[in-house]
């Protein structure tokens, strides 16, 4: 998160563009780390997914015991 830092309330203009163009190149930057971790956590979703697809396709297809089934009780 950008936190700006408070400086003298009298500033020039060219310091006030100066302090713009910092903050929106740290903001574009940032944004860039973002997206890439955005993709890389997205890969990472996506794998994850079709594994556990695997493993239910899987479970399904598993052997299952039979229990034998209780009788009511009244």
């Amino acid at each position: 998160m950008i936190r700006r830092r408070r400086r003298n309330p009298i500033g020039t203009l060219d310091a006030l563009a100066v302090e713009i163009s910092e903050l929106v190149s740290r903001l574009v930057r940032e944004n860039r780390v973002l997206k890439a971790e955005n993709q890389r956590l997205e890969r990472e979703v996506e794998r994850l997914s079709s594994g556990w697809e695997e493993i239910r396709k899987l479970a399904r297809l598993a052997p299952r015991k039979r229990r034998p089934r209780r009788p009511a009780v009244r």
